[in-house]
């Protein structure tokens, strides 16, 4: 009901997951008479986001340049493959919570999985999930970070493995609640953020074509994904898988943690 109005988004990151089936949001549209006017409006296709952008002079649209969450290294793939570099970090250092001896930014640890597909679908890689796992009881367990952490992966079933194998932990059942740990899909991260984000790309040998076209379709749960960590982004995977997967961003950035 007013005059004016600010809506505040990034297309970059992930849409909002609507409640409404389509087909009842196209029975309400007929009943209220708003099929002629507002058909693209309908909630289960579009965003707010979406619609304010699509009706709005391009000069009333602003984007907001400063960056204030993560180390420079871990935002700067991010702001070249996805906002053109329009980014300026202005993240607090001296604010950033790391691992003792470890330098903020990325890190890749090189691990050549394999790919299976369970019952369910999707796609889950046990070897990197048990490197993952033995990495993150590394760092909270055995050098007692104190900072916040999380898991992120793009595939559900690799979320629920990862899940199993952590809570088969005692060490990181006891310290769940001290370092805020979570670990799930990359919606449940969104608009969240953690000192340390441990992400599982799952991509290896015997890749699903499937899967590998659900990456390719879908960068901006990738982007979301390594934009959470603050201080560090541990990626666990295959490097090597990665760079010949076919899918553009994540080849260009294995390519961009070896350069660094």
């Amino acid at each position: 009901r007013a005059k004016r109005s600010v809506i505040i988004g990034d297309p970059q990151q992930l849409k909002h997951i609507s409640a409404l089936s389509k087909p009842r949001d196209s029975e309400l549209q007929h009943k209220h008479g708003l099929v002629d006017t507002r058909v693209g409006w309908m909630y289960s296709v579009s965003s707010l986001y979406d619609v304010a952008a699509s009706v709005v002079p391009q000069q009333a649209i602003v984007n907001l340049r400063d960056h204030h969450r993560s180390h420079g290294d871990i935002i700067e793939f991010s702001n070249r493959a996805f906002y053109e570099g329009r980014l300026r970090v202005a993240t607090r250092y001296r604010q950033l919570k790391r691992p003792r001896n470890a330098e903020p930014g990325v890190v890749w640890q090189d691990v050549r999985g394999k790919v299976t597909r369970p019952a369910s679908g999707g796609a889950q890689n046990a070897p990197e999930a048990r490197a993952l796992v033995a990495a993150l009881e590394d760092l909270v367990v055995t050098r007692g970070f104190n900072g916040t952490v999380g898991v992120v992966t793009p595939f559900r079933a690799q979320a629920q493995l990862l899940q199993q194998l952590v809570e088969g932990s005692d060490g990181l059942t006891s310290a769940r609640e001290r370092c805020e740990l979570l670990v799930d899909t990359v919606h449940r991260f969104q608009g969240d953020e953690r000192d340390v984000m441990f992400f599982s790309p799952v991509v290896s040998s015997d890749m699903p074509t499937g899967g590998l076209g659900f990456l390719r379709s879908n960068g901006n749960l990738f982007n979301v994904a390594i934009t959470r960590a603050r201080g560090l982004l541990h990626v666990v995977g295959d490097r090597a898988a990665a760079s010949s997967s076919g899918v553009d961003y994540l080849a260009d950035f294995a390519g961009y943690v070896s350069a660094l």
